[in-house]
């Protein structure tokens, strides 16, 4: 019978036996298993527990003074266990090396109760007991069997178990019996004959012995490598590079992180089982800290960083001290014994080194927020674009005037858009322009960048206004736009901020469709520079000869009027009229006729 049927045999009885209520089992209040490396986990009475920490020294130990001081019982080759643990777990389980050697301790629930380990597809290596407890022990001939008691307090032991050769599983189950008359030598040999009964079935781990080809080597699918915030040292688990942890701003120590976990396919650590190197391009320093916190010293930072140690850490990079406020890219690449296993490409922007506006609006006269007046892109040496805030940057007073009083940024800018400029007009009656220009002053050098020239324009409201569209001529379901152009009272283009449908709403009678692609508005103002709006439609199959009529009623008020625009619709393919087909005939009947006539005459004068 294999050793898979007797393990499915034994749930079932032992599952049968708790239904029939055979067996008491009273869950635990346990702490549970760590995880593998990790510190043990305190033995409480009932429960088996898994030697979590791991062997430094190439062999198991076991201890059982106390189960847990200094983590005395260590395992070796432990790749994975559960953590949940009751004295009902009957399903615990572990994965572990072929060639390893793992470690279960246990604290008993009284004085003289036994405790009774067996291995089934392994052996028993080594054991301990806490020889305050008055230990007793045996051992069977086949080391597949140890019984222990207790006999001045409840017993704490510890045994170590390896696999047997060739074997994929092991399983290893714990008993505990009723309290025993002597508590000596002799009732642990009944025990084990089965003179008398070894008691209740406390808890089971089912061991799957993995390869050792795959143990301790690096796997791809279960290591993770991310970009992280500096400021955090948590445990790298996810392969997400954190928002902008790879492009690192400017400023006076800037520096950029790189979690890193290499584990193998158990899900286990690769610390200690080899080389771990960490290099960067162009000259980036290079820190690395096993205990995920970031490197702040300058002597810990070197071009190469090499650790046979840890596998589990906190890169950190700074940028040469040659390119201070200046753009620098580098890559940095993590190699496990030799082969490159992961690369990120980190960014450091520098200072501003350029600053371009553009997109500018006809202010208002009289007013101080004329807001979105024009946009503003910033950019360091490397034309990476920059988002630096906004008190940092003014207009250069020479270049406004008595009309263009004043400009300023009114909002930062971010990956979503550029910057956005406020434009100051005077309160005068005639607007004008002026030859604008920004400066920013970088906080941390303090060198100062100056803009383009732009044209800066402020005017009126809209006090007059014109009409045409694209083209004189449009086939059906063409695209018509109509463009109205407004001046001021100074014959001056219109501002782009006081509205032209507020009282009455715009309306263009006799259009190439009765409505259009974005109706008209209260809304409505002149766009950006040039003191328009455009109004689009989708043109009707009618064709012929027509007039739109377009009202402004807000500017009619003032000294407008109605603009009356001609077009055509014609097919692209030429269709013909029942008047010019009986054209074509008569003029064909007249051409016969001169014809026949001219026929005629040459006969005659045979």
């Amino acid at each position: 019978m294999s050793n898979k049927t007797i393990f499915k045999r034994i749930a079932l009885v032992a599952v049968t036996a708790l239904s029939a209520g055979v067996l008491s089992v009273v869950p635990a209040n346990a702490a549970p298993n760590e995880a593998v490396s990790a510190a043990n986990a305190a033995s409480e009475a009932g429960v088996l527990n898994i030697a979590t920490k791991a062997s430094i020294t190439g062999d198991a130990a076991v201890a059982a003074d106390d189960v847990t001081a200094d983590n005395a019982n260590r395992s070796l080759g432990l790749l994975a266990n559960s953590t949940a643990q009751t004295t009902s777990s009957l399903t615990s389980t572990a994965t572990m090396r072929s060639d390893g050697e793992i470690v279960f301790y246990y604290t008993g629930t009284a004085i003289k109760k036994a405790a009774t380990v067996e291995v089934s597809g392994g052996t028993i290596t080594d054991s301990a007991v806490d020889t305050a407890t008055g230990p007793v022990k045996n051992l069977n001939a086949a080391k597949t069997q140890i019984a222990f008691t207790g006999t001045v307090a409840a017993l704490t032991m510890a045994v170590a178990v390896t696999p047997n050769s060739g074997a994929t599983s092991m399983t290893v189950s714990l008993y505990e019996s009723a309290v025993l008359t002597n508590g000596n030598a002799a009732d642990l040999v009944n025990i084990q004959s089965g003179a008398t009964a070894r008691g209740t079935l406390l808890q089971r781990y089912l061991v799957t012995v993995a390869a050792t080809s795959t143990s301790g080597v690096y796997s791809a699918a279960d290591s993770y490598f991310a970009g992280a915030a500096c400021s955090t040292a948590d445990a790298q688990e996810t392969n997400v590079d954190a928002t902008d942890s790879l492009s690192i701003s400017n400023s006076a120590s800037p520096a950029a992180c790189i979690n890193i976990n290499l584990r193998d396919a158990y899900n286990v650590s690769l610390a200690a089982k080899g080389a771990l190197i960490i290099t960067a391009t162009n000259g980036a320093g290079i820190g690395y800290k096993d205990d995920g916190s970031v490197t702040t010293s300058a002597s810990e930072f070197n071009l190469t960083q090499v650790s046979s140690t840890s596998a589990d850490g906190k890169i950190t990079v700074v940028k040469p001290a040659a390119r201070v406020n200046k753009s620098f890219s580098t890559t940095v690449s993590v190699s496990w014994n030799g082969v490159v296993v992961s690369t990120k490409s980190v960014t450091f922007k520098g200072e501003v080194a350029t600053l371009t506006a553009s997109a500018p609006k006809i202010g208002a006269l009289n007013s101080s927020s004329n807001t979105e007046a024009f946009r503003v892109a910033y950019a360091d040496d490397a034309g990476n674009a920059l988002y630096p805030t906004i008190t940092d940057t003014s207009v250069v007073s020479a270049t406004t005037n008595s009309i263009v009083t004043g400009a300023s940024i009114g909002t930062i800018g971010s990956s979503a858009g550029l910057a956005k400029g406020t434009l100051v007009c005077a309160n005068v009656s005639t607007g004008g322009t002026a030859a604008l220009q920004l400066q920013h002053v970088n906080p941390l050098s303090g060198t100062v960048v100056k803009s383009n020239v732009w044209t800066a324009t402020c005017a009126g409201n809209a006090n007059t206004y014109t009409a045409s569209f694209d083209k004189a001529s449009y086939t059906p379901g063409s695209l018509a736009t109509l463009t109205i152009t407004f001046k001021d009272a100074k014959g001056q283009l219109a501002n782009a901020y006081d509205l032209v449908g507020n009282g009455a709403l715009i309306t263009i009678a006799g259009a190439p469709n009765a409505t259009a692609v974005t109706i008209p508005a209260a809304t409505d103002k002149p766009d950006s520079g040039a003191g328009t709006k455009t109004y689009q439609f989708v043109v009707g199959t009618t064709q012929g000869d027509f007039q739109a009529v377009v009202s402004v009623p807000d500017v009619n008020d003032l000294n407008g009027e109605n603009q009356t625009v001609p077009y055509s619709v014609k097919s692209a393919v030429g269709t013909v009229t029942n008047e010019e087909i009986l054209k074509s005939i008569v003029s064909l009947i007249a051409s016969i006729n001169k014809q026949i006539q001219a026929l005629q005459k040459l006969i005659l004068k045979r």
